[in-house]
């Protein structure tokens, strides 16, 4: 593999580039290919296509590095975990706070569309205070991305640039240590109800007091898993499998840290069959907490206790919450 040091730094800082080859590149573009940036083969040459996936994650997760959008130096590859490119840790991303409980109480709420921003804030507000939550994972929140970023005493990690347009995100206790944001994302549109194309779901993932991966999930509606397969419209189904496997790819890239999985899955913690969550579950280690509706979580590494449901506040979805323990 060709490794080209960029100009005006340490020789030790290393990057990949165009015309890199071999092993290291492909576990890149492997890598970027499972969260939907690379489009093609994992080849092992970095090409025009693989810069173009490395610019296009960096985009979508807010980068602001040293080296160009196309290029991959320390930080990337801590990001994306890759073996053996660079000295681990040589450039570590950025932590927020300083906070390291070894048990947090957080919670998952479906905002729902369509409503005052004032309104869901207010509502919101309420849920975190009287909760006295470290974390809230939130679905169906482009429209309030804002709004929920003035709650006082809380921030919120999101992706307008991601597939979702942010459309899923975790509000974040000020001051708690945070790191490792990531959006993971399905590749696969669908068809609403009105026979318009749905952008993909995603879920936005941010590492919390350096031991518990968070992410929010927003899995696409209308699909049941019945027998053991999955039933609906074609596409919804295709749409719903992808961001289930990205899910699981994930899990699986964070093998040996703790990970959570909440929100609003469109389906039951029982159900069964490929892409459902017991498939998820099963794939990536984790274990099912909820009483089988829509919304709940799982998690590995850690265990969730004290799960509740709350009321609505407006939503067609109710609040849930619970304390995840290390």
């Amino acid at each position: 593999m060709r490794i080209v040091s960029p100009q005006n730094r340490n020789s030790k800082s290393k990057v990949m580039t165009v015309g890199a080859t071999g092993s290291k590149v492909q576990d890149l573009e492997t890598k970027l290919k499972t969260r939907g940036y690379l489009k093609g083969k994992a080849d092992g040459t970095f090409d025009a296509k693989t810069a173009t996936a490395v610019s296009e994650f960096k985009k979508d997760h807010g980068w602001k590095g040293a080296h160009p959008a196309g290029v991959v130096g320390s930080k990337l590859t801590d990001r994306l975990h890759l073996k053996g490119t660079f000295k681990a840790g040589a450039t570590s991303e950025p932590t927020k706070g300083s906070e390291t409980p070894r048990s947090m109480k957080g919670g998952t709420y479906n905002c729902l569309r369509d409503r005052d921003p004032n309104q869901v804030k207010k509502v919101v507000s309420g849920f975190l205070k009287q909760g006295k939550l470290d974390f809230l994972q939130v679905q169906e929140i482009q429209q309030y991305h804002k709004a929920l970023n003035s709650i006082p005493g809380y921030h919120l990690v999101t992706f307008p640039g991601s597939r979702d347009h942010g459309e899923s995100g975790v509000l974040v206790r000020d001051g708690l240590k945070e790191s490792n944001k990531e959006s993971i994302q399905s590749t696969k549109s669908y068809f609403t109800q009105s026979g318009s194309v749905a952008q993909p779901r995603a879920a936005t993932a941010v590492k919390l007091a350096g031991w518990l991966n968070v992410a929010s999930v927003h899995s696409p509606p209308a699909i049941d898993f019945v027998n053991g397969h999955a039933v609906g419209p074609e596409r919804r189904v295709e749409s719903y499998i992808d961001l289930s496997k990205h899910m699981v790819a994930y899990a699986k890239t964070h093998k040996g840290e703790s990970i959570l999985f909440g929100g609003d899955w469109n389906e039951g913690s029982r159900s069964t069959g490929v892409g459902s969550p017991s498939w998820i579950a099963e794939q990536a280690g984790m274990k099912k907490s909820g009483n089988g509706r829509i919304d709940w979580a799982m998690a590995k590494g850690a265990k969730i206790l004290n799960m509740k449901t709350g009321p609505h506040g407006g939503s067609d979805h109710r609040l849930v919450t619970y304390t995840v323990k290390r």
